[in-house]
């Protein structure tokens, strides 16, 4: 799974991008690219542990990507929908889903490179800046089609007319200032234009980054945002970037202790990240074999032969059945063998479509 963080100039993505990252491994520097491998917190995937008396835990594993500043402030730039480059479009074509950071926060020492600080405004104009570098993308590869299918044989001029069709519908879309996420009709669209790094294609968490100032008032600033912004694909939080970076440098009780004082409720790095796993539309199963307990994602409405592919092809190629149950009713039984024992285990077949907090027991042969 992966996510890059974008976001107008001085919105504190790059301090975003640490305090999610905080005591994970990462490398790159300020000036390109930086990548961090960062284990998602699930507590289901604790307890679960400790009930089997797992010797090794593992969870989900995040990777994120800090990008350097995509677009330049308006009016500074005159190709209309200038792609990104280098490591930046490499990084955008991998990411499943986009963190969009913008600035809440006040600091004398860093102005707004607009002026003032409107979260709203930055919103919107970088949502305006995503549709024309998707508009640029699409206008270069009609082009290039236009050539092609004039010059082609007629089985290639066929799948070139096809690929024109689906992108000058796309291109209204773009030209009504939609975007294409809550759009793009379907699975079998949206993976027709997976290969294209099409910003407006992938699911967005906006994330307000806040003043030390409104720490208190987290949840209700995040709810008026997400009431102005929230759809089917795009996602709101919010949190201060700046102090959850500097509370990830310390001790979990040290850290705890700063946020009562700072009216904080719960590590809002923590929640954060539990949330991309909504917005990259995943739901969570779980595995506790031999000595580990392993979290696994999936897409909503994966089967469980599916499922089983994502643990090891031979398991999809053999499968038989799952036995499944849901990870509270497990942690009510006490254990698996009990759970067998007052038949709770369900026996579910190829097509059973896994739920979020499944615990799942695959049976197969080969």
């Amino acid at each position: 799974m992966d996510l890059a963080i974008v976001g107008p100039a001085q919105s504190g993505k790059t301090t975003v991008f640490n305090a999610l990252a905080a005591s994970h491994a990462r490398h790159g520097d300020a000036r390109h690219e930086q990548l961090a491998a960062v284990k998602i917190p699930d507590e289901r995937l604790e307890r679960l542990a400790r009930l089997v008396e797992a010797k090794k835990v593992t969870p989900l594993e995040l990777r994120l990507h800090d990008l350097p500043t995509l677009f330049l402030p308006a009016g500074r730039h005159g190709e209309k929908g200038r792609a990104a480059s280098g490591e930046a479009a490499e990084a955008l074509s991998r990411a499943d889903g986009l963190i969009l950071v913008v600035r809440a926060f006040r600091r004398a020492d860093m102005p707004h490179p607009r002026g003032d600080v409107d979260p709203g405004r930055d919103i919107d104009e970088f949502r305006s800046e995503m549709v024309l570098h998707d508009q640029g993308i699409v206008e270069r590869r009609l082009k290039k089609l236009d050539t092609t299918v004039r010059s082609s044989r007629p089985g290639e001029r066929e799948e070139g007319q096809r690929e024109q069709v689906l992108l000058q519908r796309i291109r209204q879309y773009l030209e009504d200032g939609r975007s294409l996420r809550d759009s793009v009709a379907g699975r079998d669209e949206a993976k027709a234009l997976a290969n294209y790094g099409l910003l407006t294609l992938k699911p967005v968490l906006i994330l307000i980054n806040l003043d030390e100032e409104d720490i208190a008032k987290e949840a209700e600033i995040e709810g008026d945002y997400r009431g102005r912004y929230g759809s089917g694909s795009t996602f709101v939080g919010a949190m201060c970037a700046r102090l959850e970076a500097e509370l990830g440098e310390l001790e979990p009780e040290e850290a705890a202790e700063f946020r009562r004082e700072m009216g904080a409720t719960e590590p809002a790095a923590a929640r954060i990240l539990a949330q991309t796993q909504e917005v990259l539309g995943l739901v969570t199963f779980y595995t506790p074999v031999g000595t580990e307990c392993r979290a696994w994602a999936a897409p909503a409405g994966t089967t469980a032969v599916e499922a089983a592919g994502r643990i090891h092809t031979d398991m999809e190629r053999g499968f038989i059945r799952a036995e499944a149950i849901s990870w509270k009713e497990l942690m009510g039984i006490g254990s698996f063998a009990e759970a067998k024992k007052q038949g709770r285990l369900r026996s579910e077949g190829k097509q059973y479509v896994v739920q979020d907090g499944d615990v799942l027991h695959i049976l197969f042969h080969v």
